[in-house]
């Protein structure tokens, strides 16, 4: 008899859990820097893309494009808004990681999958997924634009269990943050799977995880722990 209850859903985070996000920074900034460079004068785009990786303090954060913009005061002209827009769009520098497809695949035999994303638009979430060839994977999709709540309001995770119609104890929520995903996850009441693919540290201010995965093909394994199979 298992010592947990059965798994019946797993829920995923989008970015820097299945694609990496973080590792197309450079080329996206680039790309609007460049862009701003050929409308505006006296810029100098390496520059900029060099400003715009300055890491804060936040772990794996940078200025980015648009603090550079904010800094440059542009953000809200139209050149700027043009740069940025074209940071949205640029989906082409965009890669799953590795085992992700597969992965899915295979648990999308035994459990129903979702997404629990936060960012502004759902348009642009959608199409991601879609640029990443994960259209099909997944039958539940929230995005914080849309379900009114970001992560780690538990009140996302909420949402995404009633339209799967699971409880928490039945769910399990994989993301690479322990603020935002696990943290904001396990406030719902589920377990939480720390995607620990950056080599990230236990920081005993978020609440640990049920487990971590640095792999995503250890996940079937450790789900089947989680339920006690």
């Amino acid at each position: 008899m298992p010592s947990e209850p059965r798994v019946r859903a797993v829920f995923f985070d989008l970015d820097d859990t299945l694609c990496d996000t973080i590792g197309t920074r450079e080329a996206r900034a680039r790309r609007a820097f460049e862009y701003l460079c050929r409308t505006q004068s006296g810029l100098d785009a390496d520059l900029l893309v060099r400003r715009a990786l300055e890491p804060l303090a936040e772990p794996r954060s940078a200025l980015g494009v648009r603090g550079v913009l904010e800094e440059l005061g542009l953000l809200d002209k139209a050149t700027g808004m043009a740069a940025l827009e074209l940071v949205r769009e640029y989906y082409e520098p965009l890669c799953l990681f590795d085992g992700v497809q597969e992965t899915l695949d295979n648990l999308a035999r035994l459990y129903h999958l979702g997404v629990i994303t936060n960012w502004d638009s759902e348009d642009e979430q959608r199409r991601k997924i879609r640029r990443l060839g994960l259209d099909s994977s997944f039958r539940y999709f929230v995005v914080s634009a849309s379900a009114g709540y970001e992560k780690p309001d538990p009140r996302i995770f909420e949402h995404a269990l009633s339209l799967a119609e699971v409880e928490p104890a039945e769910a399990v929520f994989v993301g690479d943050r322990l603020d935002v995903d696990v943290g904001g996850a396990k406030a719902a009441e589920m377990r939480a799977i720390w995607f620990n693919h950056w080599g990230g540290k236990l920081d005993g201010a978020s609440p640990a995880p049920d487990a971590v995965i640095e792999r995503f093909v250890e996940l079937p394994g450790v789900l089947n722990a989680l339920a006690g199979t």
